[in-house]
Parts: C-alpha cells; sequence; structure tokens
C-alpha cells in the first residue's frame, strides 16, 4: 500500500521518457495521469518529453524537482540498454542500486507462467531498485514503479506502457481520498456541453467562495471540489445543482453512463438491443465492458454496409435509395430492427459520417442520427452534429446515445 504521506503536495509536474515519443509516437501516458490525478484533486502544472539519454534525464528531472512537491517520470524502465531512467534518478539523487532478490522472482514467475522457461539475462535490470525507494507493484509487467523522497518532494518512477500505468497511478493518488487527507466532491452533469455548465454554476460558487474544478469528457462534465474535511454547503450545493440542470444531474460520485445505463435497465427489467453503422460496435462494447451486462444486454447488430442494413434489419431499399444511410428514416428502421430481431424491449440506432471523407454540404462528417425505440412501440429519433475526428465522433454519437435513453428510461 503506498503511504498518503507523499500525496500532501499541490504542485506536480510530468517527464515522460522516451526517444520515440520525439518522433512517431503519441504520447498517451500525460492524458492517463492528468485524467487520474484530477480525480484525486491533483493537476499537472507542465509535462515534459526527454529522450533515452541519461544526462538529459538528470538535467530535466532536477530543473522538476526544484519547482514541483510531486515529479512523475514514465517510461525508461524496460530491461534494454536504452532504458537508462533508473540508473539516471539514481545518480541524480547520490543513491546506490540495490538488487532485489523479490522482485527478480516476482519477474521470472511471471515469464513461467507465460510458458517460457529461459529467462533473458537482461531483466535482471528490473530487478533494481534505488536505495531507500517504496515499490509500487506491477502486476501486469515486469517493471515495478518506485516511489522516491528527496527531502518533501517526491519522485514518481513509473514504466510506460498504459495498461501497467493505470492501475499504478491510481493506487498511488487514492490515498488522497483517505481519512486524514484532502475530501474530493464528484458533481456529475450529462447531456450539457461544459460551457453550459460554467455558465451556470460559476455566479453561485463565487459567491458562495467555494473553488471548483470541471472536468470535460464525451459522457459527463464533472464538478469537482476540494475540501479539507466535511463539506458545509454540501445540501445546498446539491439544491442548486437539482434545480439548475433538472434530470441532467447525476448526483454525487455517479457511476460511468454505461453502467448508469444497466442499473436502470436491471431496475425496469428491460432487455437492450443495438444496431450500429458508424459506431462500428463501440456502443456494444462500452456496454459489455459491464460485469453482468448479460442480464440486460441482448446484443449489437453492426451494420456498416446497406446490404446488410437490409438483409438483417429490413431497412427498405426505397428508404436507402431516397434518403440514404445517414438518415432519420434509415435510423428509425435501424431502430425498429433491433428491437424486433434482438427480441428486446428497448433499441439504440446509431448511422453517421465519422470521416474524415465523404462529407457533403447537405450531410457534412460528424453528422449522426440515433434512434431510440421504447416500450409500446415508441420511437424517437435525433439529429447530431458532432464535432472532432474520427473517433471522436464515433465515441460522442455512443455516449450521445446512451444519454438519450437514460432520459428516456428516467
Amino acid at each position: 500500500m503506498v503511504n498518503k504521506n507523499h500525496l500532501k503536495a499541490k504542485n506536480v509536474e510530468v517527464v515522460c521518457v522516451g526517444t520515440e515519443l520525439l518522433y512517431d509516437r503519441v504520447n498517451t501516458d500525460i492524458n492517463i495521469i492528468s485524467g487520474i490525478i484530477a480525480r484525486a484533486g491533483l493537476s499537472i502544472a507542465r509535462c515534459i518529453i526527454v529522450g533515452d539519454e541519461k544526462e538529459e534525464i538528470k538535467e530535466t528531472v532536477s530543473i522538476s524537482l526544484k519547482r514541483s512537491d510531486i515529479v512523475f517520470i514514465t517510461g525508461g524502465l524496460g530491461p534494454t540498454s536504452d532504458d537508462l531512467t533508473r540508473e539516471a534518478i539514481a545518480e541524480l539523487l547520490n543513491r546506490k542500486l540495490i538488487f532485489s532478490e523479490n522482485i527478480w522472482q516476482k519477474i521470472c514467475d511471471r515469464f513461467y507462467k507465460r510458458g517460457l522457461k529461459e529467462i533473458p539475462e537482461i531483466n535482471k535490470k528490473q530487478a533494481y531498485v534505488i536505495e531507500g525507494g517504496e515499490i509500487i507493484e506491477n502486476n501486469v509487467g515486469t517493471a515495478p514503479g518506485m516511489i522516491l523522497k528527496e527531502g518533501n518532494k517526491s519522485l514518481v518512477l513509473l514504466p510506460g506502457p498504459p495498461v501497467e500505468l493505470i492501475p499504478m497511478v491510481e493506487e498511488f493518488t487514492e490515498s488522497l481520498k483517505e481519512k486524514g487527507t484532502i475530501k474530493i466532491y464528484r458533481f456529475g452533469i450529462s447531456g450539457i456541453p461544459e460551457s453550459v455548465v460554467e455558465e451556470r454554476i460559476h455566479n453561485f460558487f463565487t459567491k458562495k467562495d467555494i473553488k471548483y474544478t470541471i472536468l470535460a469528457s464525451p459522457q459527463i462534465i464533472e464538478i469537482l471540489i476540494l475540501s479539507s474535511g466535511e463539506l458545509n454547503a454540501l445540501s445546498e450545493i446539491e439544491k442548486f445543482l437539482e434545480e439548475s440542470f433538472s434530470e441532467n444531474y447525476l448526483g454525487i460520485d455517479p457511476p460511468p453512463l454505461p453502467v448508469i445505463i444497466g442499473n436502470l435497465l436491471k431496475e425496469k427489467k428491460l432487455k437492450i438491443a443495438l444496431a450500429e453503422s458508424c459506431t462500428g460496435g463501440l456502443a456494444g462494447k462500452l456496454l459489455t465492458d459491464i460485469p453482468g451486462s448479460s442480464e440486460y444486454f441482448q446484443g449489437s447488430f453492426v451494420v456498416y454496409n446497406n446490404i446488410l442494413k437490409k438483409r438483417i434489419l429490413s431497412v427498405p431499399k426505397t428508404v436507402l435509395k431516397k434518403y440514404g444511410a445517414v438518415s432519420k428514416e434509415c435510423a428509425l428502421y435501424m431502430a425498429k430492427g433491433a428491437k424486433r430481431k434482438g427480441k428486446a424491449d428497448v433499441s439504440i440506432s446509431i448511422t453517421g459520417l465519422a470521416g474524415p471523407s465523404g462529407g457533403t454540404s447537405e450531410k457534412p462528417v460528424g453528422l449522426v442520427y440515433i434512434g431510440i425505440g421504447l416500450p409500446k412501440n415508441k420511437f424517437h429519433i435525433h439529429r447530431f452534429i458532432f464535432p472532432g475526428n474520427r473517433e471522436r465522433i464515433r465515441e460522442r454519437a455512443a455516449y450521445q446515445a446512451f444519454e438519450l435513453l437514460r432520459r428516456y428510461l428516467v
């Protein structure tokens, strides 16, 4: 368990190590860390990318330590010759590298479980820890993380791969929520743009002298309030948000939108089926990420081609010819077909243009039609134009579909 004394800082920096990040790789680590620590009441002042050069790493981290309380360092903890973070930080802090038999055994066990009997000798490098370092267990990969105290500052060394990074950052920041440290209140708003949320709440919180942060994501807008103890104005804030946002207010610490949908479907004993075109199965994936979703999820018809829209969901040929696949008429028949063929009580259909090409003046990239099928043969079709790249448009479409269904079920 991570010592919570490391988490009393305010200023945070991130140093991402890896020459590849300077050329042809997207730095996903900064987004991961910022998202996790924001929910723990911390924010990043700056992020620096540095190549796999020992002296560059030492110089960069030295500067970061002078101006920040916590410095996250990602990458460079692997077994190869260009993984130099461990050695650079040991030299910077003038500490020894100590071989850990315990960590080495865990590395060997991980290789054995994969069916490998011969362990590469170079992996021994990952069993060395910096003197005085507190280990963060890596349950996914071979490189453990480390927390190093330098005076009243903390250095947090973490592996670069997201699948390893995420649980280790979460463990480190989770201690903020423990008793005796800062308390975070998260209020969820759904279906309203970030700018509208800010406009509605700003005067209220300013008059109350309450500092807040807004976190925006495709599914939920979160209002974060940090407090050193219980929030005296909690009931007043909740009442204000309920009155200001009505059914769009999701309460304190709301779960992700797909979980909310799942809970509503279970509560009302409803089955759901999806018909997806431009999202390519993303909505179904988000629902089935939830354990126990088989209780309410019937399935998703991914009908990317018009042939399948006709054959599987019985979208009339005349509709496709007259209105096209991206139309309210097609979305309606897709929602009807999914509900009927999926033997479901409710349905969602999504059809649109995710781009980057294929748009016209009448049907621009980002145009999406979402159909909602409800009990008693009721159907509703909604039109949206989502901004962003292909990935963002698809993501927004899936979450907007969930938000629409949530409102109808509520």
